[in-house]
């Protein structure tokens, strides 16, 4: 960085002294500065990272795919004061940039009947819940029979949450859904106050899940407290015995829906860094052996599966990957170059592209299938492009995006978001952001849908990023300071 010079000394072939906002040499010769690794001018016809190339009526008759409605990505002053962060032309000050998901609040006085709000999750509500490998609408069922099982406070608390959820999805953020959430958060501390039975113990679960999916469903920056229902969840798991549970198929269910959650959390974690918050990657005060690095290093459990599905092998890997990303991060991983680190890197990624997509459950759901390969898809490309794309040639991981694109095209929506915001970063023409803003739009469109304000930002801002720099910014660096400036921690379930 040191030898970089302005655009207009670098023409000049005279040497910058990098003074901000504009150096010495065109001070004094009264001469603009073009400013610093970054020179905007007048798109070519073959350049990637233009804005916008005019071209003829002819050449938008070609078989090109057709888009919904025009596309703009703007850059404003938070993306140029963030390129000049990643190239190091201005301090960590950057924690003043932030991205704000608005809070859309109701203020008027909602009195809905809760006969009416069970209905509706039975009917709408249910679709929104974010799962992997279970159909939404199943596992609503399956709340709907812990909501009515008894009158007891854990019972009470699956319904309260039940009830807070469909009145925050069909009528948005207002009193009626906050006094419902409040509600249940008072049923589950009254059920605590004894020992809970074994149905008790999957009700617990059941209720944190659902105001998990509550403080998700618009991830607005007054519910960044989403990942503490997953820890309190997992305590409640972790403290009763498992072996009361083998067969119970409700209760798998209920484990994979955790599952999904906290591996997507560790995910979101790995590059989430605001300058107030600690990270909590590894512990520093032991050694780690990256060729024995467990699966899951939360300290507060380790949740496992009889079964070995696709969905639960390709969490297992995702979370291995952030694992090891997460330790590449804190700087005390093996040198990039050393043999068995690379070796254990390919054989990481040959697991991935091993995972057969196919089950019982994909067999009798097709768009199962399609999931579980965005998914793999996504994990691929995020562990070459982590390592510095050392683990196949150009063409491989070019492959798999065009793939990617090429199911994104075809898709009516895309509800789960880390393989939406993994490969919708890869974007790198018009004719790719496109496909991705449209996928967006048409998943937004659904009931299923739950907010995507946030993942689209980020893809915007990443987009932008890559427009502005000449030259190749750090994968993971430029993840983890766009992540960092949410005011919350981001979702991606």
């Amino acid at each position: 960085m040191a030898s970089r010079s302005c655009g207009t000394c670098k023409d000049r072939r005279i040497l910058c002294d990098r003074t901000v906002p504009a150096c010495s040499q065109c001070s004094q010769s009264n001469r603009t500065c073009k400013g610093y690794g970054l020179r905007l001018s007048w798109p070519k016809a073959n350049d990637k990272r233009r804005a916008m190339v005019a071209r003829s009526s002819l050449q938008q008759r070609s078989t090109r795919p057709r888009f919904s409605d025009a596309h703009l990505v703007n850059i404003s002053t938070w993306d140029i004061q963030m390129h000049r962060y990643l190239f190091g032309l201005v301090s960590s000050e950057y924690h003043r940039l932030t991205l704000r998901s608005p809070m859309p609040f109701n203020p008027f006085k909602l009195d809905v009947t809760e006969n009416f709000l069970f209905h509706y999750f039975q009917s709408t509500a249910s679709c929104s819940l974010t799962t992997f490998g279970h159909d939404p609408a199943n596992v609503g069922n399956m709340l709907v029979r812990m909501a009515l099982v008894n009158n007891a406070p854990s019972t009470a608390a699956v319904l309260r949450s039940l009830l807070a959820l469909s009145s925050l999805h069909r009528s948005g953020l207002h009193s009626q859904a906050a006094e419902l959430k409040i509600d249940a958060l008072k049923a589950l501390s009254a059920a605590s106050n004894r020992e809970i039975s074994a149905m008790e113990t999957v009700q617990h679960v059941a209720a944190g899940m659902l105001l998990c999916s509550y403080e998700i469903y618009q991830a607005s920056c007054t519910s960044g407290q989403w990942r503490s229902y997953i820890i309190g969840v997992k305590s409640v798991i972790k403290a009763s015995s498992l072996n009361l549970f083998k067969g119970d198929s409700d209760f798998n269910t209920l484990l994979d829906w955790v599952y999904y959650h906290d591996v997507l959390s560790r995910f979101s974690l790995t590059h989430w860094h605001p300058p107030t918050i600690d990270r909590p990657l590894v512990d520093l005060d032991n050694p780690v052996d990256i060729m024995s690095l467990p699966v899951n290093t939360d300290p507060c459990m380790e949740i496992t599966h009889s079964t070995q599905s696709p969905f639960t092998k390709i969490l297992k890997s995702l979370t291995e990957v952030c694992n090891l990303v997460a330790i590449n991060l804190t700087h005390i991983s093996p040198s990039e170059e050393a043999d068995n680190f690379k070796s254990y890197l390919k054989i990481l990624a040959w697991r991935v592209r091993s995972i057969p997509i196919s089950d019982t459950r994909i067999d009798e759901n097709p768009s199962m299938a399609t999931l579980v390969e965005l998914f793999q898809l996504a994990t691929l490309v995020y562990l070459n492009r982590a390592f510095g794309n050392t683990l196949e040639p150009a063409a491989d991981t070019q492959q798999r995006v065009e793939r990617a694109f090429s199911i994104f095209s075809e898709l009516s929506s895309c509800e789960r978001q880390y393989p939406l915001f993994i490969l919708g970063c890869e974007a790198r023409t018009d004719a790719e952001r496109c496909i991705v803003l449209d996928l967006i739009s048409r998943t937004e469109k659904r009931d299923s849908s739950r907010s995507l304000f946030i993942t689209k930002k980020l893809i915007q801002a990443i987009w932008v990023q890559d427009d502005l720099s000449h030259d190749e910014i750090g994968y993971t660096e430029k993840l983890s300071a766009i992540m960092s400036c949410c005011t919350i921690l981001p979702t991606f379930v």
